[in-house]
This record gives C-alpha cells, structure tokens and sequence, in this order.
C-alpha cells in the first residue's frame, strides 16, 4: 500500500488496473491511423470515401491492440464498462458544450469559403446519413484513437491535465481545419478528461455523439425551434451552456469517495 507521504503518479489518481498501449507505441499507432486516413480516400470511389476514412482510424488500433493485448483486446481499447456519472457527464458535455465553442469560434476571423464547405457538406446527404457520417460514425472511430488508444496511454504516464492537452492538440491537428481547430481543441481536452478518469471510451463516444448530432441538426434547421431560442436569448444561453459544460467536466474530474 502507497504510504500518504509517497509521490503519486498519474495512474493512482485516474486510471484502473486494466490494461492500456504504451504512450510511444500510442502515438505510433496514431500516427499510422491518421496516414491510412489520408491515403484511404484516394483508394476507394468518392461516394465512400468519408466512412473509409473514418473506417480506417478504426481499422489500425484494432489491429495493433489485438497484437499487443490478445487476452484483453476490447479493455486495452477502452471498450469496457464505466461508472453511471460519466454518462450523465457525457449527456450534459454533449448536449451543452458544442454552444460554448460556437460563440468561442465567434470571436475567431474564420474563413467564410471553409465555413461554407463544411456547411455544404453536412448538408449534402439526407438528415439520417448525416447523423451517420458525421455525428455515430466519428463518434465511435475517432473516440477509439485518439481517446481509447492516445488519451488513455498517456494518462498512466502523465498529469490528467497534460495528457488530455496533448490528446486534445493532436485531435485538433488531425482535422486538418482553420475552421474546426478551435471547437476540436477544446472538445477533445474535455472527451479525453471523461475518458482517462472513466478508463473508458465508451461516456465519451456519447459525448462526441449528442454534440455532433445537434450541430448537424441545428446546420440543417431540424430544430428551428430550438435555434429561435438561442438566437433570443444569447446571454442566458451561454450562461446555461457554460454552467452545463462545467459540471459535467466536475463530475469527470472529482475524486471518488
């Protein structure tokens, strides 16, 4: 037993007994993921492109973990039960911080052709291929990566802050946009928070699942309702949001009894 005046590591303070990748092997196994990503699309008809991409994030932990962890594959990769509170995290994250990096974005000179592209291209498809392509599907093949391969590795090694940064910066990067850099930033410090303290990825495949949805809704004008709101009442809006995206990141972060 750890005596009281001992220093603590990282792992002591927010990670189980279940296994997880070292962090260099992590990094090797996302730096692999995210150049089949690349390479992928150019290999298949464009109408398939996007789901192999996302399929192939998916493709090489899956591959790596089954190597390195043949008795417990689905753990190694996060895929493992997790405490009700972080799914009640999850819910209020996902359905709360996606406003919060709006009006950040707000103060942001971003360019107006790649805001248009991405608008069209959510779009594009009918409501419901929508939601699977951009809100289920990245929910599950990139919460895998960068959060039940990445976020989790680093946790054992690293302060909870530091890894979920690290995790946070390299999921910004791998989207490659102006536009969604600093909305993929900021969600991805907070999935990896809820799933190195959860040692799961399963609460922040929620997450990323129920913010996606509603922005693709909200683009799409599925909830005029609901947009109507916002735009009335800005402040008391952002206030609820933030207050929201708070307490479901205290709920993650605090200490079990």
């Amino acid at each position: 037993m750890t005596s009281p005046i001992e220093p603590r590591t990282a792992s002591l303070y927010h990670a189980s007994h279940d296994p997880a990748l070292e962090p260099v092997i992590a990094v090797m196994i996302v730096l692999a993921a995210m150049a089949t990503y690349l390479v992928v699309p150019l290999l298949v008809p464009a109408s398939l492109a996007l789901i192999a991409a996302q399929l192939a994030l998916t493709i090489v932990p899956v591959a790596a973990v089954m190597f390195a962890h043949p008795v417990r594959p689905l753990a190694a990769l996060g895929l493992r039960g997790a405490r009700p509170r972080f799914f009640v995290a999850a819910v209020a994250i996902g359905c709360t911080a996606w406003y919060v990096n709006a009006r950040l974005a707000e103060l942001l000179p971003l360019p107006a052709r790649q805001v248009h592209r991405l608008e069209e291209l959510v779009d594009r498809p009918s409501f419901g291929g929508a939601l699977a392509m951009f809100a289920l599907a990245p929910a599950v093949c990139e919460e895998l990566l960068f959060r039940g391969v990445l976020a989790r590795a680093l946790g054992r090694h690293r302060p909870l802050a530091v890894a979920a940064a690290i995790s946070g910066a390299v999921f910004a990067a791998y989207h490659l946009s102006v536009v969604q850099a600093l909305p993929t930033l900021t969600l991805g410090f907070v999935l990896a928070l809820l799933a190195i303290r959860a040692d799961s990825v399963l609460p922040a495949m929620v997450a990323h699942a129920i913010n996606n949805a509603i922005v693709i809704a909200l683009s799409r004008r599925e909830l005029p309702e609901l947009a109507g709101w916002f735009d009335r009442h800005p402040a008391l809006a952002l206030a609820a949001a933030t207050s929201a995206t708070a307490a479901g990141i205290a709920i993650t972060v605090r200490e079990p009894a």
